[in-house]
């Protein structure tokens, strides 16, 4: 199975993506499933819900948000409520177990990213080991090397904030079709993934990089 386990959508202040372009486009890059995960915030997860099931679609949403910690950001997935931003990323790891959800670590070596670097002393459950948006190959290749040293799960997003990126990343779990979200949080947790994907276009990655260099691109708090 592939999903894009790092999307996001109108529902972040950095993206205009509309939840039923993201859904359409996934079916057409023949994802099994995604997981938007809007800065600090769950609106995607069940507006995508209802949609799909509206639309007939076969696709799974994984519910999940990208949570701002003061230590920088982590992608909680299969949460069913809202986790507070601004906490430790201890605190915002142990809510998102509480709410039987999984903790991943994105982007955490990217320069100009506000990722976890101090991946060996939290409760992590996996490491985000490829990334579409980054400009080099580097930071993912670190991110895959500190996930094997620390014995962690691993997942593939594409962070996309414009629709025709999404799928660039995606995380494959060896698991059969018509499994639940449960049994694709359990796989990633036990090292039943792989994280795959190709690049974002070149000059979208180059802007996106300078906008954040030089303070214009705006993260929710």
């Amino acid at each position: 199975m592939r999903l894009d386990l790092h999307i996001h959508s109108q529902f972040s202040p950095d993206s205009h993506s509309s939840i039923e372009a993201i859904l359409k486009r996934a079916q057409e890059v023949g994802l099994d499933g995604i997981a938007i995960t809007d800065h600090n915030s769950l609106q995607s997860f069940f507006a995508a819900s209802k949609l799909a099931q509206d639309l007939g679609l076969d696709l799974i949403i994984v519910p999940g948000a990208e949570i701002s910690t003061s230590e920088g950001h982590l992608i909680a997935l299969g949460i069913h409520g809202p986790i507070p931003s601004g906490l430790s990323a201890a605190e915002t790891i142990e809510c998102a177990h509480d709410d039987g959800g999984i903790a991943v670590a994105p982007h955490p070596f990217a320069v100009f990213r506000q990722g976890i670097r101090n991946l060996q002393v939290k409760r992590l459950d996996a490491v985000e080991a490829f990334n579409s948006k980054y400009l080099f190959g580097y930071s993912n290749y670190v991110a895959t090397r500190s996930a094997r040293k620390l014995n962690l799960g691993v997942t593939g997003g594409s962070d996309s904030h414009k629709v025709e990126t999404v799928g660039f990343g995606y995380t494959e779990v060896n698991i059969a079709n018509g499994a639940d979200v449960e049994q694709i949080l359990c796989a990633i947790k036990d090292g039943r993934s792989q994280a795959k994907g190709r690049a974002s276009p070149r000059l979208r990655l180059v802007s996106h990089s300078l906008k954040a260099r030089l303070g214009n691109y705006k993260n929710s708090r």
